[in-house]
């Protein structure tokens, strides 16, 4: 049974990841785990905006969620690069494919980034979530319904993604499909210069931290488009791999089903656009744009993680020198009063 002991155990974790988030916000490419799973009560998730204070309006503050079914709480850093970067094509392929749709429809139906959503049923019922992409359509009785997600992993597990798609999908009637999207980093990323010594660090010839750019960003293998990449001959990008799934609710006992195989965008699979209709996203039928085409290829969501990436290279470089520079007292506090 949880005592009060644990819900200061609670805030004392919660306010560690503020501070700590508050630290790397110059970082946004940052390879720390992004998410934290407590298992917790609901009346103790309650008080999570209480700990977070004011930080609990600031944009760059955890977004908060919960399962009630497994009454986990689940504290989210958001946006992180990847997660934006792999989201947007999702955005524009909806411009795309609504363009010449009646003017009454486009109104309807929207798609944005990360909002949160509370209409939760069932052994769900109390939970909160925030998506990476959601997915609104407002009826003509003026309600607006969330209707499809997509779910954007780096630092979650796959087994933590299949949770929150089956709490989407058995937990919110309107939802029709979630596209999970798991990045994979093999093996896990650490630094690796960390068996050097600081004075070491600087015999290697690093450029100063401000001084980094992409184009000194060079691959491993120039025969592997995803394979490591390289700053100062140091490995600061290990080789990734992303695959995507399609969930749906299952006709016969509502649970939460993958549909067809998943697919690899990278490596390249053999497939390069997704199977999506508008109908997937929306509750509309043939006679208004239903069918029409969600126009989101393999290429796009490649291209992006191309970019992405490079700077993630630079990004993680960036920080270990600073870091470096830090406790070589390189960097000051300025005039900082105490």
């Amino acid at each position: 049974m949880l005592t009060s002991s644990d819900l200061i155990t609670y805030e004392t974790r919660l306010k560690e990841s503020v501070l700590a988030t508050k630290e790397r916000r110059e970082q946004k490419f940052t390879p720390l785990r992004s998410v934290e799973r407590v298992h917790m009560p609901w009346s103790y998730f309650q008080k999570l905006y209480e700990v977070l204070g004011d930080d609990a309006l600031d944009l760059h503050s955890p977004a908060i969620s919960f399962n009630s079914r497994s009454c986990t709480g689940i504290i989210k850093w958001m946006p992180s690069p990847v997660h934006e970067i792999l989201a947007s094509p999702f955005i524009g392929s909806q411009f795309v494919a609504t363009q010449d749709l009646p003017s009454d429809i486009v109104r309807r139906i929207s798609v944005v980034g990360s909002q949160t959503v509370g209409a939760f049923i069932g052994a769900y019922k109390g939970s909160q979530k925030e998506p990476d992409v959601l997915f609104n359509y407002r009826g003509q009785d003026r309600n607006v319904l969330s209707t499809a997600v997509v779910e954007i992993g780096f630092t979650e597990t796959y087994e933590e993604l299949v949770d929150d798609t089956k709490m989407w999908i058995e937990g919110n009637r309107d939802i029709r499909t979630v596209i999970l999207i798991k990045v994979e980093e093999n093996p896990p990323y650490h630094s690796p210069i960390s068996e050097f010594e600081d004075d070491e660090v600087e015999d290697l010839g690093f450029p100063a931290p401000e001084d980094l750019v992409t184009s000194m960003v060079i691959p491993k293998d120039p025969n592997d488009s995803y394979g490591p990449l390289q700053i100062n001959n140091f490995d600061w990008v290990n080789k990734m791999g992303v695959f995507l799934e399609i969930w749906k609710r299952d006709a016969v006992n509502g649970e939460a089903k993958q549909q067809g195989t998943r697919s690899y965008f990278v490596p390249h699979d053999a497939t390069s656009e997704l199977d999506l209709k508008l109908s997937d996203f929306y509750p509309l039928d043939a006679t208004n744009g239903g069918n029409k085409r969600f126009p989101l290829t393999f290429d796009q969501l490649r291209l992006h993680l191309e970019a992405y990436r490079e700077q993630l290279a630079v990004a993680r470089c960036r920080r270990v020198l600073l870091d470096i520079d830090k406790r070589n007292n390189a960097i000051s506090d300025g005039d900082y009063p105490p």
